[in-house]
């Protein structure tokens, strides 16, 4: 019985709160694309393309459960969750770097290096057990808090620390009056994102925490949505 329970309260989460952020993650995608085609508009777009394919194939694992494909489409999913947030690192760099021409190769390494990392979710998780999601957890994704911790030191190495840096950068390349605000209002949402990273990594360890987590299904999810289309907001207008 209490493992029914779980496993109505994860379909109905799923269907409710994470069905709906794959549409609106891929029309603000199509929107970008469809107003400008550049490096620019190509890497803000994958942000939201990678996070709305991890919402898919999270979503899509709940019609597999009882099965390993479960396990393995929730996993895959966290790799593009996590190198989909990474995202912004490199969006944040090239704009610091948007009138210089020669940083092709620099541009390439970064890319490949935040890839590379991201996959200790899948070695961490697979591998050490870090992510169980099973019929023991009643088909809740559950993590150890050696994966929690590890993650939380991930996301302030190589997203926190480098966006503090680049943010300071950010406000000095751009002068303008109008599009300083943007790039402020883009900066704020970037780290508003990045602290729903560290909310995320809680949920899924501190499942005991039945308070939490229904404050988090209710209140990040909305407001996640929100900082996504801030995000497009501040640059749709100044992409070409």
């Amino acid at each position: 019985m209490l493992f029914q329970n779980a496993l109505i309260q994860r379909i109905t989460a799923v269907l409710i709160f994470q069905v709906w952020p794959i549409f609106f993650l891929s029309y603000l995608a199509y929107k970008l694309l469809k107003r400008a085609k550049n490096r620019v508009t190509y890497i803000l777009s994958s942000i939201f393309i990678f996070n709305a394919l991890a919402y898919f194939l999270v979503d899509l694992s709940v019609f597999f459960i009882y099965t390993p494909y479960a396990y393995l489409l929730y996993i895959v999913a966290m790799y593009f969750f996590i190198f989909g947030n990474s995202i912004f690192i490199i969006f944040s760099w090239v704009l610091v770097k948007l009138d210089d021409k020669s940083t092709n190769r620099i541009f390439y390494l970064v890319v490949t290096f935040y890839g590379v990392i991201s996959t200790y979710i899948l070695f961490i998780g697979y591998l050490l057990r870090g992510i169980r999601y099973d019929s023991s957890t009643g088909w809740i994704p559950t993590y150890s808090w050696f994966l929690f911790i590890l993650s939380w030191i991930f996301l302030l190495i190589f997203l926190v620390l480098p966006q503090i840096f680049l943010s300071f950068k950010l406000v000095k390349v751009f002068e303008g009056v109008v599009l300083k605000r943007r790039i402020l209002l883009f900066l704020l949402t970037v780290f508003f994102e990045l602290v729903m990273m560290f909310a995320l990594f809680l949920y899924h360890t501190w499942v005991d925490n039945q308070v939490y987590r229904i404050l988090y299904i209710f209140i990040f999810p909305p407001l996640a949505s929100v900082g996504a289309y801030l995000i497009y907001r501040s640059f749709v207008r100044e992409l070409k």
